[in-house]
């Protein structure tokens, strides 16, 4: 961030903060956001997902951090346990065309409700409208349905088409898939019965009559993880509270060579959430409380928030605002603000602070979506906003969303806009 830019900032922030030393700070909240996202992103924790433990591992170092930077427990527990299903792929993950063995993540990937299964299948190739006329039943054994996705179908009918294969996955037989698409992956808590297989399509794998498949499988049933927690008291004796959050699980292996990194989602926002707890334990807000909150569960249908705001453990009426941040790596088109059109007093102070700065080019509004944990809160009514970053990095879901690839273009001026925003509560 250009020195002129963190000059402004720091006119704005209590006049301890000045000269060298607010270039000194400046400087420690990029680091400290770029060593926690490296250590999240690395191979020890397996990409956060439940493969070896890896979400479990992160909540860990978590916790640990939020007692390192001297943040509280709240209501005496650092942590809320939950349990979720999901289906993961521990061990082999093996794919050939012949005696072409395709890399997983680059060449392929399995459907993330996919079953194992070890043995060569028989592909017959149908069109989209022999899929959507297909009938249960008929499919011979060791036979895999396969599929192009090509540039003929429209968006929406290429969907309809997916959904009927993944019915025949999870009743009838395998299904391998041809795409042109970007590899963007995802995390399931249910299992087919067969092997649905999406390959990146070239006209060599098309001649292929056969594919060797070495998938292993394995479904877990209530599997415990945890929410973690870190609170700030403010100063003055206060039932308000503000909750700042980010989920910190993603989507782990898929098999023993290939793990998602999840650098920008959301190994950023979590790196986001503790630079922002750091900043707040030093100087708590004078009237409202923070609760600092990362999320397991998210990239599995949000089911650490759910479990949080269903559990009874907070006050929902308590809560003067939730701010939720996820993919906070660049910035360098601006952010997004998910129920600012909801929330509109709270976005427009979020504008006004920006114009100020101005910390990023553009706050650009977006209306209610379910797409990450201010959701369960907001259909709550509890006002919540959900704010990620704008540019050119698009790796998003798959192996290149990787810390190396984060520009972290504009973390420490949101770092600051956001202590500012929290700070006129």
């Amino acid at each position: 961030m250009p020195n002129r830019i963190v000059g402004l900032f720091f006119l704005l922030l209590p006049l301890s903060f000045f000269g060298q030393e607010a270039e000194k700070a400046a400087n420690s909240v990029l680091s400290y956001a770029r060593n926690f996202t490296s250590t999240l992103c690395s191979p020890e924790y397996e990409g956060r997902g439940y493969v070896n433990h890896g979400c479990r591992k992160a909540g860990a170092l978590i916790v640990d951090e939020f007692k390192r930077n001297g943040l509280l427990p709240y209501l005496g527990n650092y942590d809320q346990a939950f349990n979720l299903n999901v289906n993961t792929f521990p061990n082999q993950c093996k794919v050939k065309f012949g005696l072409r063995k395709l890399k997983p993540g680059r060449d392929y990937l399995v459907h993330p409700s996919s079953a194992g299964y070890k043995g060569v299948l028989s592909l017959k190739s149908m069109s989209a409208a022999e899929i959507m006329n297909y009938r249960m039943g008929t499919a011979p054994s060791k036979t895999a349905i396969a599929f192009v996705a090509g540039k003929v179908l429209s968006g929406d009918s290429v969907k309809l088409v997916r959904s009927k294969l993944e019915k025949i996955a999870q009743t009838e037989c395998a299904v391998v898939e041809y795409t042109r698409e970007k590899l963007t992956w995802s995390v399931s808590k249910q299992r087919f019965k067969f092997p649905y297989i999406t390959c990146f399509d070239t006209l060599q794998r098309r001649k292929d009559s056969k594919i060797n498949v070495n998938i292993d499988n394995d479904f877990l049933s209530r599997y415990e993880v945890r929410n973690c927690f870190g609170w700030v008291p403010s100063v003055n004796p206060s039932d308000s509270i503000i909750v700042v959050s980010a989920h910190y699980d993603h989507l782990g292996r898929m098999g023993k060579k290939t793990y998602f990194p999840g650098a920008n989602d959301n190994a950023s926002g979590v790196a986001m959430l503790m630079s922002l707890s750091r900043a707040i334990q030093q100087q708590p807000l004078q009237n409202h409380s923070v609760l600092f909150v990362a999320f397991a569960g998210e990239e599995i249908g949000l089911e650490g928030s759910f479990a949080l705001v269903e559990s009874g453990i907070l006050d929902l009426k308590k809560i003067s605002m939730v701010l939720n941040l996820d993919i906070l790596g660049s910035g360098e088109e601006g952010i997004t603000v998910v129920n600012g059109s909801v929330f509109p007093q709270f976005y427009h102070r979020l504008v006004q602070l920006n114009e100020s700065i101005p910390a990023v080019p553009v706050v650009k509004p977006r209306g209610r979506a379910a797409n990450s944990d201010h959701y369960p809160f907001s259909e709550k009514g509890v006002p919540s906003l959900f704010v990620y970053t704008m540019g050119p990095n698009k790796n998003y879901h798959d192996i290149h969303d990787r810390y190396e690839n984060l520009s972290f273009d504009r973390f420490e001026s949101l770092h600051y806009l956001f202590v500012r925003f929290l700070n006129r509560f």
